[in-house]
């Protein structure tokens, strides 16, 4: 693969990052009244403060993005960028009544894509290619992180069992709390098996199996009693436990 520097890892790093911020902050300003969770309850009763802040928030975050990537062909970067944005609009804004988290068994995917485009699949799109021995390897770096973000993923469906519609048809609706533990763990493993195998990743990199160890036990300690921190604290957080794995690796 050519044109990886560490330069443009940084300044692409900062684009996803502060990419990310705007689109999830700027989606909180359409989910506060649709959506009921003690977040966003609490952000309700605090509309007027929160809301400029949050505005603000997302204002200064996509400009900072911009700034990342300023001097780039930012009209190829906004063509490659636009599916990813138009799916984040649409998951939360309504046409006709629905929006995409709306449709059934479709909601945890999207957050996979979502994050696997921006991560993976946007910075290859934009500033590499990829030469043919490294086809297989980053099929299976763009399947391993899909698998892990939908892991990652049902626990906040478990969480958000009591707020989901019955249409939406997510993993815990259908297979029940236990159930989709024990398939959020087993996708963990794929994934691990994925990345190890046919990646770059040692096998040895203890530091990978201990992210991965990590997000295991949070899962099976998941249930629907766990506040919005376990999820949104330890879960995300731990997250970022599998980034510095591959800085050991």
């Amino acid at each position: 693969m050519i044109g990886w520097s560490p330069v443009y890892i940084l300044l692409f790093g900062g684009f996803a990052f502060f990419g990310t911020l705007a689109v999830y902050n700027g989606q909180r300003l359409f989910k506060v009244s649709d959506v009921k969770t003690p977040w966003l309850d609490w952000v309700q009763k605090r509309t007027d403060a929160i809301r400029i802040l949050t505005i603000v928030a997302s204002i200064l975050s996509l400009a900072l993005s911009i700034v990342a990537v300023w001097g780039h062909d930012i009209l190829r970067i906004a063509i490659w960028m636009s599916p990813a944005v138009v799916v984040s609009f649409l998951y939360v804004f309504r046409m006709k009544g629905k929006n995409l988290r709306d449709i059934p068994n479709l909601k945890i995917h999207l957050i996979a894509f979502s994050w696997v485009f921006i991560l993976i699949l946007f910075p290859f799109l934009t500033r590499f290619y990829v030469e043919p021995v490294f086809v297989r390897p980053f099929i299976a770096l763009i399947l391993g992180h899909y698998f892990y973000v939908v892991a990652v993923t049902i626990p906040f469906d478990i969480r958000d069992l009591k707020y989901d519609k019955e249409n939406q048809k997510t993993i815990p609706q259908r297979v029940g709390v236990h159930g989709s533990k024990l398939i959020s763990v087993g996708l963990l493993l794929v994934s691990a098996a994925f990345l190890t195998g046919l990646t770059p990743i040692r096998i040895d990199n203890y530091w990978f199996w201990g992210a991965i160890l990590v997000q295991v036990a949070l899962v099976l300690g998941m249930n629907t009693k766990r506040s919005d921190f376990y999820c949104a604290g330890w879960i995300d957080a731990s997250i970022a436990l599998l980034g510095l794995a591959y800085f050991m690796n």
